[in-house]
């Protein structure tokens, strides 16, 4: 709850957007992202964040893990993105 709420304040969207089913790339973006740090950040299971994504299959959890691994490696944005959000989460 607090890495979705954490995302939807450093985005600035709403947090129905981030666990509704929008597919526009303001949302998916950050929901991605959100999904790869609850991930990284917690011991929840694909499933078990998936669900907490409003319902969403583990395969959706384990796609967006792999596309902000690969696009980490290309934007330097999305890079920074990740490391301000795992500060905050973590102090």
């Amino acid at each position: 709850a607090s890495i979705q709420r954490e995302v939807c304040r450093f985005y600035g969207i709403a947090h129905n957007d981030l666990i509704g089913s929008k597919r526009s790339q303001n949302i998916v973006y950050p929901r991605q992202i959100a999904m790869y740090l609850a991930r990284d950040l917690t011991d929840l299971s694909l499933p078990k964040i998936g669900d907490a994504f409003g319902g969403r299959d583990h395969t959706t959890v384990l796609h967006a893990c792999r596309q902000m691994r690969l696009l980490m490696e290309t934007d330097g944005k999305l890079r920074e993105d990740w490391d301000k959000l795992v500060r905050k989460l973590t102090e």
